[in-house]
């Protein structure tokens, strides 16, 4: 680990001037909690925007699912840490008006607020858009829904397990028995992350043109419809549907020698060739039953067993350097704790460690994009916050007194990270 540490700050060494980060002098307050929400913030958090994150007195639900004994004492955990760094805290009861009112202060002065509670509900605490609009009509206003804000199912609560099931994901993976396998990756969350960044890009885009701010719906289940675009386009023809084609030799996974597989991509007829010559079946190249990509989907068991007999008469480290050397498309199957090693990955900074002040060393992912004029270290200037850490600073900064702050804190309204 150290010598990783030491190529990321070796390698990481500004040339010339510091360029400020794209998204300086934005100022986001994070309403949102879970993934959705809190990773579209981080997003533009990583991008330099200043983001105050507003928590209720518990704080968000995720700094108390898959956390650990150590981890519990400081209200944190390791999915909440991943999402909320270069995040300031401010904790408070926003079902009273004082805290209502710290949160009409805070936006007075933001360019984008997020917010996720099911359509409806934040009208109960004043924090609905036509109320904040007046309030600051800059405001680009963000709520995210699992359904969307129209229709019989809008005020239903919602998870990703649920979307997957809701969006026919979930129809796609089964045991022989028929019983649906969830997916362990949250798509929609995930990917939600990253439209909502965007749809605040725009909207902030925009916003440079007419002076005004808007309302941005995001939704789990419209994330997993798009997620999908290309399964969905094939619905009203479903004798051509992706979803019913036999599963082909040439998109799979074959076991070596050495118990490990290796994924196997082959498209294009380049590609057959140079597999051929790896696998030392050069005789199959033109055979008609192999010799187009529909012939082998149409003979997919038949070649798959062929390939999976030979693959497995040697070990991956035979396989791999060869099948590079053809550039037919694979990938050893990797444990993902193989990651934090792969040459590539540390190659293109794709992960990064960073200490945290109060949890040790942690490996970030690196947003999924490179701009050549912000080659910096890592994307986390500020250590995800601990409840409440920042709740006192902030109230200074919207113009609170000291006795203020302290009645505020005595009444149980806002909580400091020292409680």
């Amino acid at each position: 680990m150290a010598s990783i540490l030491a190529y990321y700050i070796d390698s990481f060494i500004l040339k010339g001037a510091e360029v400020p980060p794209p998204l300086e002098g934005i100022k986001v307050i994070d309403m949102s909690q879970i993934y959705f929400g809190p990773g579209g913030a981080v997003y533009l958090a990583d991008q330099g925007a200043d983001v105050i994150k507003v928590e209720t007195l518990r704080g968000d639900s995720m700094r108390h699912r898959y956390t650990s004994s150590y981890l519990t004492q400081f209200n944190l955990s390791k999915p909440f840490l991943s999402l909320n760094r270069n995040k300031k805290s401010i904790s408070l009861d926003i079902g009273t008006a004082e805290g209502q009112k710290i949160v009409f202060d805070l936006c007075s002065s933001a360019d984008v607020f997020i917010l996720n509670m099911r359509p409806g509900a934040e009208k109960k605490f004043g924090l609905d858009f036509d109320t904040l609009s007046q309030i600051n009509e800059r405001l680009i206003y963000v709520c995210i829904s699992g359904f969307g804000n129209e229709g019989p199912d809008a005020s239903l609560p919602a998870y990703d397990i649920v979307l997957q099931a809701k969006s026919g994901i979930l129809s796609l993976r089964r045991h022989p028995d028929g019983t649906p396998v969830p997916y362990p990756i949250m798509f929609s969350d995930m990917s939600g992350c990253m439209s909502l960044s965007y749809s605040v890009m725009l909207a902030l885009w925009e916003r440079e043109k007419t002076g005004i701010g808007q309302k941005v719906e995001c939704s789990l289940l419209n994330q997993a419809l798009a997620m999908q675009m290309q399964q969905l386009i094939w619905i009203e023809n479903e004798e051509d549907s992706l979803a019913d084609e036999a599963p082909s030799a040439m998109a799979s996974c074959y076991q070596c020698s050495d118990d490990k597989w290796i994924a196997i991509v082959v498209i294009e007829a380049n590609q057959w060739t140079a597999l051929c010559k790896v696998l030392e079946l050069e005789h199959l190249v033109n055979h008609p039953k192999f010799n187009t990509y529909e012939g082998r989907v149409k003979n997919a068991l038949e070649l798959g067993e062929l390939i999976s007999g030979i693959v497995f008469t040697k070990t991956s480290d035979y396989w791999i350097p060869k099948l590079k050397e053809g550039a037919v498309p694979s990938s050893i199957v990797q444990d993902r704790n193989d990651l934090l090693l792969d040459d590539q990955v540390v190659a293109n900074r794709m992960i990064v460690s960073d200490i945290h002040p109060s949890v040790g060393t942690l490996n970030y992912v690196m947003p999924p994009f490179k701009m050549s004029s912000h080659n910096y270290i890592n994307s986390a200037r500020l250590p995800a916050p601990l409840l409440g850490e920042h709740s006192k600073e902030i109230l200074d900064s919207l113009g609170y007194k000291e006795e203020e702050i302290q009645s505020l804190v005595n009444r149980n309204i806002v909580r400091t990270n020292s409680e």
